[in-house]
């Protein structure tokens, strides 16, 4: 597998864990699954996410927030009372400061969704000698 699948994987479990969260916590606002996403924004989210697999990441949920509302406002999107994929509007445009507990709790559980991504989802190759290591210590 090549790095961008490495970062494939990552994304999809990182928004799959963040959108699993969401609905857990009965959040008001739960995406739509990965494979029902726009192409544009599966490719700004793996950006995120290499970044944040890298060593540029941040540890910060506000920093995060800020970060996503960039990306979503280069994507056309703008403030709106309601979560409207058609108009583009998202009730959380905002700052990090203004948002409701809950959001604030998501922003969070992202950064630590991407930390597990970057340390325990890694490239085949490197599964493959973990594997190979497994093996030849069972046989001795």
């Amino acid at each position: 597998m090549t790095d961008t699948d490495l970062t494939t994987r990552r994304a999809r479990f990182v928004y799959e864990g963040a959108r699993l969260a969401a609905q857990a916590a009965n959040a008001p606002i739960v995406p739509a699954p990965w494979n029902e996403r726009e192409q544009t924004f599966k490719v700004q989210f793996r950006d995120v996410i290499d970044r944040q697999c890298g060593a540029r990441r941040s540890r910060s949920p506000e920093d995060l927030h800020d970060s996503w509302m960039r990306a979503y406002t280069a994507m056309g999107w703008k403030y709106g009372l309601e979560y409207d994929p058609k108009a583009k509007t998202h009730p959380d445009l905002i700052p990090y400061a203004e948002l409701h507990r809950l959001e604030r709790d998501k922003d969070a559980v992202f950064v630590a969704l991407c930390e597990i991504a970057r340390r325990w989802i890694y490239r085949s190759a490197d599964a493959i000698e973990v594997l190979a290591a497994r093996a030849k210590r069972k046989a001795t």
